[in-house]
């Protein structure tokens, strides 16, 4: 069966969350779309403009374009430019990353940030930097979009695109269950994603110092802060950073032991506890991924979780890559719920990682 690559497919994943976000603002108003709040870059439209911002100007980095500066202000662009342009941008990189496959996409890429400073990094890092910002950034979307009652079933997880678009299809009681759930599912016929320890290591190594960064801030902060409700994320801050550690731990149960029960940390966890156990979890999923190995057939290894109730089969793969995006959907709530308690976090981003690792 076809493979396809884990970068690629990300970008597969990105046209389909986008499709939905923007059917979700349809019938939105200009005052909906630009009333002010403290998220993402101000409203909603401006932090959709981002993502396609961001996609524009790192396709022009991509190709050796002149400097300009970073536009933060969709200045009254329509929904429908700003979806027009997101697909224009989607197929010109995807002509890019074509002509560049053969190499792996290591050319070094030589660009100016937003305040003219100047890097240097393998292309395939960047291309990776692209793809996880906008899981970050439609975390904030759905927010706004939340506060005007608009949502969709189960989110916007990669888990729910593959879905979708499955490689691997599911029992048809199972497929009707999830039917009725309102999700979207369909029969086996998208390429299997292909198994690249490389870039899932780094994707894991990311998300582990993007989280660190989260809990230093988290161990200095009051109960009342923690456990305050902000209707976002699963309610509090104490709750959203608990429900990331157990998604990983039940994860990586299911793929050391078989299928597992989930298994909620009781809402009392210190932020200290939660520290020492996340470094625990790294250390096994650290050796799981070692144990794997190179050969292609991880490709094909499937997991059979047992979801309320229903028994799902699903590769291996689309989940380490689900539990990727799993944190930066996630850490994007945070960083607002952070803010609003007084707490800024250093930049995030995968780039931000990047240029750590290379200082």
């Amino acid at each position: 069966m076809e493979a396809i690559g884990i970068l690629d497919d990300l970008f597969r994943y990105s046209a389909w969350a986008n499709d939905r976000i923007f059917t979700l603002c349809e019938g939105l108003s200009d005052a909906d779309l630009d009333a002010p709040r403290e998220m993402g870059f101000g409203s909603l439209r401006n932090t959709l403009f981002h993502i396609l911002a961001a996609e524009e100007i790192w396709w022009e980095r991509w190709n050796g374009e002149p400097f300009r500066p970073f536009q933060t202000d969709a200045e009254g662009l329509g929904l429908a430019g700003i979806r027009e342009r997101l697909e224009i941008v989607d197929r010109k990189r995807r002509e890019l990353l074509d002509r560049e496959r053969s190499s792996g996409w290591t050319r070094t890429c030589s660009y100016q940030d937003a305040k003219g400073n100047t890097h240097c990094f393998p292309l395939h890092h960047l291309v990776h930097h692209v793809a996880n910002h906008g899981i970050y950034h439609r975390a904030q979307a759905l927010s706004f979009l939340k506060g005007y009652g608009r949502t969709v079933v189960g989110g916007l997880d990669y888990l729910f695109f593959r879905l979708a678009r499955p490689a691997v299809g599911q029992d048809p009681t199972a497929n009707a269950a999830l039917q009725q759930w309102g999700l979207e599912v369909a029969s086996g016929t998208s390429p299997v994603l292909a198994w690249q320890p490389e870039v899932i290591s780094n994707y894991f190594a990311y998300n582990d110092w993007a989280n660190a960064k989260v809990l230093e801030h988290l161990v200095s902060l009051e109960p009342a802060a923690l456990d305050r409700d902000w209707g976002m994320g699963l309610g509090s801050i104490r709750k959203t950073v608990l429900h990331l550690w157990d998604a990983e731990r039940w994860w990586l149960r299911n793929g050391m032991e078989g299928s597992a029960e989930y298994e909620r940390s009781p809402v009392t966890t210190t932020m200290e506890d939660l520290r020492s156990g996340w470094r625990q979890t790294m250390e096994r999923r650290r050796a799981f991924l070692s144990s794997l190995g190179s050969g292609a057939d991880v490709a094909n290894r499937l997991l059979e979780p047992n979801i309320k109730g229903i028994s799902l089969r699903l590769p291996l793969v689309e989940i380490l890559v689900q539990l990727g995006g799993h944190g930066t959907h996630h850490r994007a709530q945070l960083a607002n719920m952070l803010r609003h308690s007084g707490v800024k976090l250093p930049g995030l981003d995968y780039i931000a990682w990047i240029r750590e690792r290379a200082a």
